[in-house]
């Protein structure tokens, strides 16, 4: 999920350079002129001022009447540095995946074995730790 875990923990593809205003703040804080902010975006996600139970799994809460911010949701940006690119994104993830779970069924490669840990290894960029599935083709 692009909430739980973005590929880029931090936005570090496009930072935001302070060059408005020598009498800048954000949240009480003064921010210098040109000085090079970089947005969190994990941690907007599981702010648990803004989200309900934030380090759940809840694909419901972006639901109507979910309890879900979509406003909050920050994956790709905002504002004059919004990704151009954010719904042929998402259109392409929504295929792939209907694509995926249309002709094949995911099952653990053993049943001894437990799911897989979500949490990811953390680095520049978001890391799945390993694990095996096997993806059995559905009839047609």
């Amino acid at each position: 999920s692009l909430k739980a875990r973005p590929s880029f923990p931090l936005s570090l593809l496009i930072p935001v350079i302070n060059s408005y205003s020598p009498l800048f703040s954000i949240a009480g804080h003064f921010i210098p002129k040109n000085t090079i902010i970089i947005p969190n975006l994990y941690g907007a996600h599981h702010d648990p001022e803004v989200w309900d139970d934030p380090y759940s799994f809840k694909p419901e809460r972006f639901l109507e009447g979910g309890g879900g911010s979509l406003r909050a949701l920050i994956p790709f940006g905002g504002g004059a540095r919004l990704c151009l690119g954010e719904a042929v994104a998402k259109m392409e993830m929504f295929l792939f995946t209907a694509y995926l779970l249309r002709n094949f069924q995911f099952l653990p490669a053993s049943k001894e074995e437990p799911l897989p840990d979500l949490r990811g290894v953390a680095s520049v960029v978001l890391k799945v730790k390993p694990y095996t599935v096997i993806a059995h083709p559905r009839e047609q």
